[in-house]
């Protein structure tokens, strides 16, 4: 059940830190249990996700997608996870967050480690990997192949459209593969509104 239910696992593996400092074990809000019953859904019916989200402050969805990814690259052979977030602070927070879930997970369910940079984390003999980066350049985001991504704010990327094609030759369109889409609103006109308008419309 650790390794194959998510919700199963995160309360007895993840800790995420209060507002007011303390660790707690992640058990999911409202929000997430929404945002996860859909997910679910999806990767049944289809096998893969393919998810684009418009999200309110403070809903936990980054904080569910970086659990999600740590648990797929912690718990399993071959696996790459890719995060890109739109500003360098957001990306140092998301990767110090994933960092608390592994110093934090008990230790029976934590590999070991080759390398831990500011950016990533390298599951050696699982052959696996968590990276993040910021959506600088336009040729950020064309990287190797990986099974999972994460677009973080992505209605306030500057590159919005040459990102994504890059992201879209990295992320096979295969059975297990999950690409998480979300932001806050930036108003109308941008790639994520007009990517959000073609979901809506099917």
């Amino acid at each position: 059940a650790l390794k194959t239910d998510f919700e199963y696992y995160t309360p007895r593996c993840l800790q995420i830190k209060t507002k007011g400092g303390l660790l707690t074990s992640l058990v999911f809000n409202r929000a997430q249990k929404y945002l996860h019953s859909k997910v679910e859904d999806q990767l049944r019916r289809t096998g893969k996700v393919r998810a684009i989200i418009v999200k309110g402050r403070q809903q936990g969805i980054s904080t569910y997608w970086e659990g999600r990814f740590y648990w797929r690259t912690s718990m399993n052979f071959g696996r790459r996870a890719y995060i890109l977030t739109h500003l360098q602070e957001a990306t140092d927070n998301i990767f110090g967050m994933t960092r608390r879930y592994h110093e934090n997970v008990p230790k029976a369910f934590r590999p070991r480690t080759s390398q831990e940079s500011s950016k990533a984390l390298t599951f050696d003999k699982l052959n696996s990997e968590f990276s993040v980066a910021t959506a600088g350049s336009k040729a950020t985001g064309r990287s190797a192949t990986a099974q999972y991504f994460h677009g973080s704010e992505v209605a306030y990327w500057e590159n919005a459209a040459d990102h994504m094609a890059g992201i879209g030759q990295t992320i096979p369109n295969e059975p297990g593969t999950e690409i998480a889409l979300e932001s806050t609103g930036n108003g109308i006109g941008n790639w994520f509104y007009s990517a959000w308008q073609d979901a809506i419309r099917g």
